[in-house]
């Protein structure tokens, strides 16, 4: 693996703690929260990074968010191998 800056750091310990308190809290809520929860979680796996300006230099919150997003996305892409891999 290699060395991670502070921001992608950062961004990565954000969305697991955030990724964690939506579980618990939508399995405490039940099966209309469950919904919400995978939604929200792919809206917020969307999160581009200087779409507006290719030749931008993100800033150090904007990379924390980027990070945060593309560790979701991971999170969320290795959740779906997984459920179609118990289907079969």
């Amino acid at each position: 693996m290699s060395t991670l800056t502070p921001h992608e750091l950062e961004g990565r310990l954000n969305a697991h703690r955030e990724l964690l308190i939506e579980l618990l809290s939508a399995m405490i809520g039940g099966e209309v929260t469950i919904t919400s929860l995978l939604k929200r979680l792919r809206d917020d796996a969307t999160f581009k990074d200087n779409e507006e300006d290719p030749g931008a230099m993100p800033e150090g919150a904007f990379a924390i968010e980027n990070s945060a997003a593309r560790e979701v996305r991971s999170i969320l892409d290795a959740a779906r191998a997984r459920a179609a891999a118990d289907e079969n």
